[in-house]
C-alpha cells in the first residue's frame, strides 16, 4: 500500500491499524550494533550522518582502496559515500576493510590539505588477524598522493591498546586507550590518555616531547652525513608512542638498515647480510671477525659510537654468539648471525643494543606513560 493513499473512518479498530501504518511509513532511522573488538559487550549508537567526499577527496580514498585491493579479488566495493569500503570473500574467512576521512588540515603549513583517515578492517571475530583498526596521518605531496604517513594502532587482537575514544580539539588527536586484554591476561587493566601534534617534521605524543630523554637528541639521525646514506624516515612508533628513526646505508653490495627508538632508554639495531663461501657459513672465527668489522664501522660512522663502543669492547675479547649480553651495567646488546633461507649463500648479521638509562621503562605500558618510577599494585595512570 502507498502512504499516500492511507484514509481512516471514525472506528477505533480502523484508527489504531491506521496509527500503526502512520508509524511504518516514517523515514527509517537506522542504529547501527557495533560490537567491541573485546567480543563481550554490544554498545548500540545511532549510525553516524553519510559523507558525500569531495572529488578531491574521493580521488585520495579510492587510491587507498585501490593500494588495499592490490592484486586480490574482491566481491564488493563502496566508494560513492563515506566510508569507503572493499570486502574480501577470502574463503572461510571474510573481512571488509572501510576508510573514511577522520579529520583534514594542513598540518604542515605548506598549503596542501592534509588527511587522518581512519582504516577499519572487520573480520569474522574480534581475535582475527584480519580485525583490526588504526589512524593514519597522511601528509600530502599533492592532492592524491602522500609524502609521508603515520599510523597510531588503535587495535589488533594482540596489541599492547586498544584505543577507546578518539578526537580533535584544537588541531591535536587526542585519544583514551586502555591496555588490550588479550595481552595483558588477568591483569587489571589501566586507561590512559594522550595528544599527538605534527610538528618539526613529524607526529609526536606530547608527553614524549615533555617527558622522554630521546626527545632531546640534538641530531634526529643515525648515521652521520655521509653519502651512502640513501633514506632517512621519522615516524612514531604505534605502541608506545615514541618517536622513531630508520635509514638505509647503500655503497656497493654493502647495505645496511638501521633503527633507532626508545624514551628514556636507547634502542638501537643495524641489520646487514654477506655473501659467505660454503665452507666459512659456520665458521665462528669469520663471524667474529666479521661483527667486529661491521661494529667498528657503525662506531666511526653513527653519532651513537659511545654506546657501539661498549660492545666492540666486549667482543674483542669474547665469542660472538647468538644471545644478549647482560653483563654490563646500563647496557643490553648482542649479535645475531643466521642463514636466510631466502638469501642462499649469505649470512645475515643483526646488532641490537639498549641503554638503559631507565630500568622502570622496560614494558610497553611503561614506556607509553614515561613512567619514572617503580610501579606499585595500586598505581594508576
Amino acid at each position: 500500500m502507498n502512504c499516500k493513499s492511507v484514509y481512516f473512518q471514525p472506528n477505533k479498530i480502523i484508527l489504531f491499524a491506521f496509527i500503526i501504518l502512520a508509524f511504518s511509513c516514517k523515514k527509517e532511522v537506522k542504529t547501527v550494533h557495533k560490537v567491541s573488538k573485546k567480543d563481550t559487550v554490544s554498545t548500540v549508537e545511532p549510525e553516524e550522518e553519510k559523507v558525500i567526499p569531495t572529488e578531491i577527496e574521493s580521488n585520495f580514498l579510492k587510491r587507498l582502496i585501490n593500494e588495499e585491493i592490490g592484486e586480490q579479488k574482491y566481491k564488493e566495493m563502496q566508494i560513492s559515500e563515506s566510508p569507503y569500503y572493499v570486502s574480501f570473500a577470502n574463503v572461510g574467512d571474510p573481512y571488509t576493510v572501510s576508510f573514511s576521512i577522520f579529520e583534514k588540515g594542513d598540518f604542515n603549513n605548506d598549503r596542501i590539505i592534509d588527511y587522518v583517515i581512519h582504516r577499519s578492517s572487520e573480520g569474522m571475530l574480534g581475535g582475527n588477524a584480519n580485525t583490526n583498526d588504526d589512524f593514519i596521518f597522511y601528509i600530502m605531496k599533492d592532492e592524491i598522493h602522500e609524502k609521508e604517513s603515520h599510523s597510531i594502532l588503535g587495535y589488533a587482537p594482540f596489541s599492547y591498546n586498544i584505543i577507546d575514544k578518539a578526537n580533535f580539539v584544537d588541531n591535536k588527536f587526542k585519544i583514551k586507550v586502555t591496555q588490550n586484554f588479550r595481552t595483558y591476561l588477568g591483569e587489571d587493566l589501566k586507561s590512559a590518555s594522550f595528544s599527538f601534534i605534527y610538528k618539526n617534521g613529524n607526529l609526536y605524543e606530547e608527553s614524549y616531547l615533555s617527558s622522554c630523554k630521546l626527545a632531546r637528541l640534538k641530531s634526529k639521525t643515525i648515521f652521520n652525513d655521509i653519502p651512502a646514506v640513501e633514506k632517512r624516515t621519522r615516524s612514531i612508533e604505534m605502541h608506545n608512542y615514541t618517536e622513531t628513526i630508520e635509514e638505509i646505508y647503500k655503497k656497493n653490495d654493502t647495505i645496511i638498515t638501521a633503527s633507532a627508538g626508545g624514551c628514556d632508554n636507547l634502542e638501537l639495531s643495524f641489520t646487514t647480510f654477506y655473501k659467505v663461501e660454503p665452507d666459512r657459513i659456520n665458521d665462528s672465527e669469520y663471524k667474529k671477525e666479521t661483527a667486529l668489522q661491521l661494529l667498528e664501522f657503525l662506531s666511526e660512522n653513527t653519532q651513537f659510537s659511545n654506546e657501539i663502543n661498549v660492545a666492540v669492547n666486549y667482543y674483542q675479547n669474547n665469542a660472538v654468539e647468538n644471545k644478549y649480553i647482560k653483563k654490563i651495567k646500563g647496557y643490553e646488546f648482542g649479535v645475531v648471525v643466521d642463514k636466510d633461507d631466502d638469501r642462499k649463500g649469505e649470512l645475515r648479521f643483526l646488532f641490537q643494543i639498549k641503554k638503559i638509562d631507565n630500568p622502570y621503562q622496560t614494558e610497553n605500558w611503561e614506556i607509553a606513560t614515561r613512567n619514572k618510577k617503580p610501579i606499585k599494585v595500586d598505581d594508576e595512570y
